[in-house]
């Protein structure tokens, strides 16, 4: 179940993700651009972090393979 907490993020990461799409469409300033960039990916590092703190239990309680596995995903990213 999606809680109201991650939920505002990606709410509010869809829309910098649509200023983004704007500021590139439009040829906007490259610094600000970049910022953009910038912006979004801490978003989206904030709400994999509220959502791993809030499901890695769940996520991984039946096998611990799992828990290797994710672990193993996020080093590598």
């Amino acid at each position: 179940m999606l809680n109201k907490k991650l939920d505002n993020r990606l709410k509010r990461i869809g829309g910098q993700l649509e200023s983004l799409r704007l500021k590139i469409a439009n040829d906007g300033d490259c610094q600000q651009t970049i910022n953009q960039f910038l912006a979004v990916k801490g978003a989206l590092n904030a709400a994999l972090n509220e959502y791993l703190t809030s499901t890695i239990s769940k996520c991984t309680s039946k096998d611990r393979s799992e828990l290797a596995q994710l672990i193993k995903a996020l080093v590598k990213n």
